[in-house]
């Protein structure tokens, strides 16, 4: 069975760190999507890369991707 994660990170990092783990174990691709869609519409500056599924927000002056990452 395929479960899904929540990761983001900051667009604009220098230093180039790696996504941060938002959440995990999400069983359904629909509702993760949809956990994904509403955390990054609760920025005023948000938006979709569309046809991928990835979210986008400004938070603190920064740009970051928000997406859900299916594994087994």
């Amino acid at each position: 069975m395929t479960s899904y994660s929540i990761f983001v990170r900051e667009i604009d990092d220098s230093e180039g760190r790696p996504p941060q783990l938002l959440a995990y174990d999400i069983g359904d691709c629909r509702e993760a999507q949809s956990i994904v869609s509403g955390i990054a519409a609760a920025y005023p500056e948000h938006g979709e890369r569309p046809g991928t599924g990835v979210y986008w927000f400004r938070f603190g002056g920064n740009m970051h991707e928000i997406y859900a990452w299916p594994h087994h």
